[in-house]
C-alpha cells in the first residue's frame, strides 16, 4: 500500500470514528434529557401522591404503636363515640383534644384526593407499560387497605377526596377549612367512615388491618420514588423524626 493511499484510509477512519463518536454522544446526550424529561414530569403529577403517603404511613405507624401500650388503645385517638358528635365541636376543641383524630382524618382525606388525581392523570404520565399496570395494582391495592374490615368503602373514598379540593385555587382544604366543613352536619356525615376507622385504628384488635394497610402505603411509596428518580421517603421522614428527637 503505497503511502498516499495508507495515509487516505487513515484519514477516513478517522472521520468515520470522528462521526460515529458525535453521534454515540448525541444519542446518549438525548437519552439522558428524555430520562430527566420523565422523571420531572412524573414528579410534577406524583409528588403530591408521595408526600401524603409518607404522612398516612407516619401517622398510622404512631397509632399502630401505640396500641402497644397497657391499655392496648392510642388513647389520644378515643376522644368521641360517635362521629356525629364532631359537628358540635367549637375550634378550640379541633385545635386541641380532637386534633389527633381530627388531624389524622385530614391527612387520609388528603390522601384519597391524591390518590383520585393520580388516577385522573393517569394519560399525562410518562411510564411503562409495566409500570403503568403496576401503579394501577399498587393504588387499587392501597385503596382495599381501607376497606378491609367494614373500614371506608371503596366508592366513597374517590368522594371524600373530591370534597377536599379547593378547585378556583387548584388546592386542597387547609386543616382549619376542613374543620369548619365537619361542623356542617350534612357535609360531615360523608366522612363518618373516615373518621370511624381512625377511631377503630386506635384499638388492638384492629393491628392487623393496620399493618396491612401500612405495607400497601409502603409498596406504593417505594414504587413512586422510583418513578421520579427520588429517595426513599418513608426512611428519610422516619429519620428524620429519629434526628429530632436525638
Amino acid at each position: 500500500m503505497s503511502a498516499a493511499l495508507a495515509a487516505a484510509v487513515a484519514a477516513v477512519t478517522s472521520v468515520t470514528v470522528t462521526v460515529f463518536s458525535l453521534l454515540l454522544g448525541d444519542r446518549q446526550q438525548r437519552r439522558k434529557e428524555e430520562r430527566v424529561q420523565r422523571q420531572d414530569l412524573n414528579a410534577k403529577y406524583l409528588n403530591p401522591l408521595r408526600l401524603h403517603l409518607v404522612e398516612n404511613h407516619f401517622r398510622l405507624s404512631g397509632t399502630l404503636e401505640r396500641t402497644d401500650s397497657v391499655s392496648g388503645t392510642a388513647e389520644a385517638m378515643l376522644v368521641i363515640d360517635d362521629p356525629a358528635e364532631v359537628s358540635e365541636k367549637d375550634a378550640a376543641w379541633f385545635n386541641g383534644t380532637g386534633c389527633a383524630l381530627i388531624s389524622s382524618t385530614y391527612l387520609t382525606a388528603c390522601l384519597f384526593a391524591q390518590l383520585k388525581k393520580v388516577r385522573e392523570d393517569f394519560p399525562y404520565l410518562r411510564l411503562s407499560a409495566a409500570d403503568d399496570t403496576q401503579l394501577a395494582a399498587l393504588l387499587l391495592r392501597v385503596q382495599r387497605g381501607f376497606l378491609i374490615d367494614h373500614g371506608v368503602y371503596y366508592v366513597t373514598q374517590p368522594s371524600i377526596g373530591e370534597s377536599m379540593w379547593v378547585r378556583n385555587d387548584e388546592r386542597l382544604l387547609t386543616y382549619r377549612e376542613f374543620c369548619e366543613r365537619l361542623q356542617d352536619p350534612s357535609w360531615r356525615v360523608w366522612t363518618d367512615r373516615l373518621i370511624k376507622f381512625h377511631i377503630d385504628t386506635a384499638h388492638r384488635d384492629k393491628r392487623e388491618r393496620t399493618q396491612r394497610l401500612l405495607m400497601a402505603l409502603a409498596q406504593l411509596s417505594e414504587f413512586l420514588d422510583g418513578c421520579v428518580g427520588g429517595g426513599h421517603s418513608i426512611e428519610s421522614r422516619g429519620q428524620a423524626e429519629s434526628d429530632d428527637q436525638a
